[in-house]
């Protein structure tokens, strides 16, 4: 790993909470689960112009609401991996009550070894340090064709296809990469 590629936090203190705040998500050795708003999501599915040939994956898929948004608007199958079983099992439900359990899979998994062959498309919301480390392998993944939505984090050093503002004067912003 070239010393670009390290990631060390800006200071280490025991009294720092695991809690922190989304503009400083990168104090976290590890992306936080933080809902992501389903104006946000309707907003990320369709600039990625999700159809039912396409397949999603989502880094960091939390209690699957992306997913499960997706295949429920496209019909677009899925893949979504978090760290947290029970957000993970939380997620199983949640497709299985929604009734698009047939075209998603969820599991524990790090997402620095999720794999992104049958991607065609990828939704992040890991904190700048996940990115970074995953970074070779999603501008792999947009070379290849695909398309990649990062919210509230840019990937660094990509310039995006588009920023959508969320909400005038908010900081947050979903990142829109195409090949």
């Amino acid at each position: 790993m070239d010393s670009d590629d390290e990631w060390n936090a800006p200071f280490s203190s025991s009294s720092c909470s695991s809690v922190t705040p989304v503009p400083y998500g990168d104090l976290h050795t590890m992306s936080p689960y933080v809902a992501t708003p389903q104006a946000a999501i309707d907003l990320i599915l369709t600039e990625l112009r999700l159809s039912q040939s396409d397949f999603l994956v989502d880094l960091g898929c939390g209690v699957g609401t992306i997913n499960i948004s997706a295949a429920k608007q496209f019909k677009t199958a899925g893949l979504g991996v978090d760290i947290d079983k029970d957000l993970v099992a939380q997620a199983v439900q949640n497709s299985e009550q929604a009734g698009v359990q047939s075209l998603l899979t969820f599991q524990v998994e790090d997402v620095l070894n999720t794999d992104l062959s049958k991607a065609t498309a990828v939704v992040s919301f890991l904190v700048p340090r996940h990115l970074k480390l995953l970074k070779s392998r999603l501008v792999q993944f947009l070379d290849d064709g695909g398309r990649l939505a990062c919210y509230h984090y840019p990937l660094q050093g990509v310039q995006p296809d588009n920023v959508l503002q969320l909400k005038e004067g908010m900081d947050k912003k979903i990142f829109i990469y195409r090949s």
